[in-house]
């Protein structure tokens, strides 16, 4: 009995190892073949996606630096994917393997909706801030800018509601700051800047209440810098400089006519802040496209 045992325990023994010693060389054979390039090699890429910015070319390059050659089952898909989104102007990108040697990329660029302070632009489908080289690109959007970049859909939504209330006023907006204070400061093609103060339902309000003012206030938009919206009654006027005025000169007004004497608060009227200067770089740019939204 206690032979038969011993012969059981010797044999179980022995086909533990031959099993372990199979797998093993299988496990070997295997990775040889995942890892060898003449096994099921990448041969092709394939991509989706209607592409302004990027390339194709560009992008079966980056593919091909990654896969190519290598057998498809052992490429890795996130390091491709994560290659791809290296480049700016991607937004979203999925990549996939087509058994037995294909590598489908599908992509989705960024859509610019306005510059975004001096360097960037703003995708309003992304709600995000991106940074690609601007060389070269000239295309007329809004100008937006704001001390930190997680403000842009904000400014952005204030940028439309904004040039709603400019509709049909034949003022047009070309710039729109949101400084440290929260206060927005917005630039008409002109170059005449308004200080709207903070909050986007009040800006819009004074906004509209300049707007209904202008025709009977006397005011020549063409020698006149800023204009602050800021007073509960009126507003001021900063004229532009020129030899017998002064810089920050102010006109405050109240009924929709000027008045030279100072608000009846006894307080002068607020010179522009040095921070909400208007996004540098900018200019008559339409915002045709920030309309359309």
């Amino acid at each position: 009995m206690k032979h038969q045992t011993r012969g059981h325990l010797i044999a179980g023994l022995l086909f533990v190892v031959t099993v372990g010693f199979v797998l093993w060389n299988f496990n070997s054979i295997l990775t040889s073949f995942l890892e060898s390039g003449k096994s099921l090699p990448v041969r092709a890429v394939q991509i989706d996606g209607a592409l302004t910015h990027l390339t194709r070319r560009g992008i079966a390059d980056t593919v091909g630096r990654i896969a190519g050659g290598r057998n498809i089952a052992a490429v890795d898909v996130s390091k491709v994917r994560a290659a791809i989104l290296d480049n700016p102007w991607a937004d979203r990108v999925v990549v996939r393997k087509k058994m037995p040697d294909t590598i489908i990329v599908s992509v989705v660029e960024h859509v610019p909706a306005a510059y975004w302070n001096d360097r960037g632009l703003y995708d309003a489908r992304a709600a995000a801030v991106f940074y690609p080289n601007l060389k070269g690109f000239s295309e007329p959007l809004v100008r937006l800018g704001a001390f930190r970049d997680n403000l842009a859909p904000e400014v952005y939504r204030s940028a439309v509601d904004f040039i709603k209330v400019l509709r049909g006023s034949g003022l047009q907006m070309v710039a729109l700051y949101l400084d440290q204070v929260r206060c927005y400061t917005l630039t008409l093609s002109n170059g005449v800047r308004l200080i709207l103060g903070r909050g986007r339902e009040r800006a819009s309000f004074r906004l509209s209440r300049f707007l209904r003012a202008l025709p009977g206030a006397g005011i020549d938009l063409a020698s006149t810098d800023y204009v602050d919206l800021r007073y509960d009654v009126g507003f001021a006027v900063g004229r532009k400089k020129d030899e017998t005025q002064d810089q920050n000169e102010t006109a405050p007004i109240q009924n929709g006519q000027i008045n030279n004497h100072k608000p009846s608060d006894g307080t002068a009227p607020s010179p522009v802040p040095a921070d909400a200067a208007p996004v540098r770089g900018g200019g008559k740019q339409s915002v045709k496209n920030i309309q359309k939204r």
